[in-house]
């Protein structure tokens, strides 16, 4: 068996292909089809999911969640990037009992939630032997990834999935992965769609050029790793705190926090459904706060008076709204693409929910967008199109015509000297079809370094130094060999002075490979519960 894992910043799914060749969605533990992206984990013992939720609000400690958005952050920072960079990135440790786990670390502990839950699933319908045990099995797997991630963030997921004890087979982009799911009720060739993905944490936008029903490119993709759902959720937090501060001339108490998150989601799923909600928060010893909140205003007109009492959903989302559709329109600009090459546009991710959303693209678009598609769900449409793609990959090899191309994420390029100044020469650039080749030679002083950048700036201080190769040559020409294979993954080669020198950047730059094993048997030696 294989599946299809779509980790989610807040929530995540799993599915596999039955034997019928269908697409179906594992439950988990608690019987649901999936799993908040939330981890209690104290160093010896971890929860995920529903129960961690719940562990959050009465316990506030050992909680971690939306840790997707620090995919790829550094643990700590290299001494060497401090020279050769200008802005870099906040580290992202996650030290949990001493131990430095970083954001995969800890992505890891849900993968392996996700992992026994499916091989348990497994063994309950007779699929694998009830003696199996999950530590010794390793299951395969598809992940999905934003389009937008870069080899870092790629080569993390991977990690992730081998420290959980998963045999990851194939990483594929969410956008890509919601087009295979949606692809099953799609008959119609030669089409331009763009899958507009709101998860709970990141924004993920694609163009897809669907040729016929077996063959589907990537054809260029946009996205924003600090905007989702949970952002809409806090503008409610906030108007939550404002109010309670203006009613009782006090702050919340620092324990409510979770409460106040847990209220600010619940008023975010009603206001999708309904036109207002009331909200009610009883403080111990303060008071009791009740808020009505509206979906629009009745005359549907907006106010620039932010200091008012009433909360308009809609109206307080405009700079959401607004990164939305810069975003969008990005995209379109830098691939000189219109609104008249766009067929069709499919909504992917739980928070497109939002009414506002598909009202905001239809706007922009001037193209009615279906909300309600047979057989595709918001919430499972990736972990399916996932499972679907590692079918093709392995079972249907060569007895299918499904071909699926992705495309570069990130512009990669070697650093040169020219006049005095440094630039990058894009070797390989953003939205090229994968697998993808290039080389160019290059004049090279002795001893020279090949420093390899990943971003769309020709300025090195504005991209991010992925790897180097230290070259112990006389003064010529060296020759650089650059590719990038289907997953994204990059490999470099430097020939100079009849001699060859290799960097594989998904696992040179920050010297893994000893620590990856660590991490490996940290996350085995965890004891993955259902509670305490």
């Amino acid at each position: 068996m294989i599946v299809g894992i779509d980790l989610g910043t807040t929530f995540c799914c799993v599915a596999y292909i039955n034997d019928k060749g269908e697409p179906e969605i594992i439950p988990n533990s608690e019987g649901q089809y999936t799993t908040p992206s939330v981890v209690y984990f104290d160093g010896k013992i971890a929860i995920v999911g529903e129960k961690a939720n719940e562990l959050k609000h009465k316990l506030g400690y050992h909680i971690f969640e939306f840790v997707k958005r620090d995919i790829g952050k550094p643990i700590e920072i290299p001494p060497e990037l401090f020279k050769v960079q200008e802005t870099l990135p906040e580290p992202a440790p996650y030290e949990v009992g001493g131990f430095k786990y970083g954001a995969h670390g800890i992505s890891a502990i849900i993968l392996r939630k996700l992992k026994r839950d499916a091989i348990n699933y497994f063994k309950k319908i007779g699929k694998l032997d009830k003696s199996i045990d999950e530590k010794d099995y390793e299951l395969p797997a598809v992940i999905t990834v934003p389009a937008y991630y870069g080899d870092e963030q790629r080569r993390e997921v991977r990690i992730a999935g081998y420290a959980a004890g998963l045999n990851v087979i194939g990483i594929i982009n969410e956008p890509t992965a919601a087009a295979l799911a949606y692809g099953l009720n799609f008959s119609e060739n030669n089409k331009k769609i763009m899958v507009f993905d709101l998860g709970g944490g990141t924004l993920d936008i694609t163009i897809l050029h669907i040729k016929n029903q077996d063959e589907i490119e990537v054809a260029a993709s946009e996205g924003n790793n600090q905007l989702g759902g949970m952002d809409w959720d806090k503008l409610i937090e906030e108007y939550i705190i404002d109010q309670f501060q203006r009613k009782f001339n006090t702050p919340i108490p620092p324990d409510m926090g979770f409460e106040i998150q847990k209220l600010a989601l619940k008023a975010k799923f009603e206001l999708t459904e309904k036109e207002e909600t009331t909200i009610t928060l009883d403080v111990e010893d303060i008071g009791e706060l009740q808020l009505t909140l509206y979906r629009n205003r009745k005359d549907n007109r907006f106010s620039i008076d932010t200091e008012e009492d009433s909360f308009y959903f809609e109206e307080r989302s405009l700079d959401l709204l607004t990164r939305c559709k810069v975003t969008v329109e990005t995209l379109l600009a830098n691939n000189k693409l219109s609104w008249d090459d766009i067929d069709e546009i499919i909504l992917a991710g739980g928070a497109c929910r939002m009414p506002m959303i598909p009202k905001l693209l239809e706007e922009i678009s001037r193209k009615k967008i279906r909300t309600n598609i047979k057989g595709f769900s918001y919430d499972t449409a990736i972990a399916i199109g996932a499972a679907l793609y590692g079918h093709y990959k392995t079972y249907l090899k060569g007895k299918s015509k499904k071909k699926i191309t992705d495309a570069l994420s990130h512009s990669i390029g070697v650093e040169y000297v020219e006049a005095g100044s440094h630039f990058i020469d894009h070797l390989l650039k953003k939205n090229q079809p994968l697998p993808c080749y290039a080389e160019r030679r290059f004049k090279a002083g002795p001893n020279a370094v090949v420093k390899i950048y990943e971003g769309e700036s020709r300025r090195p201080e504005e991209c991010t130094l992925r790897g180097e190769i230290k070259l112990d040559n006389f003064q010529g020409y060296v020759d650089v060999k650059m590719s990038v294979d289907e997953e994204g993954m990059i490999k470099i080669i430097a020939e100079y002075d009849g001699k060859q020198k290799e960097l594989e950047i998904s696992h040179k730059l920050y010297e893994f490979s000893e620590r990856e094993k660590i991490l490996r048997e940290k996350i085995q030696a965890i004891k993955i519960k259902d509670k305490i």
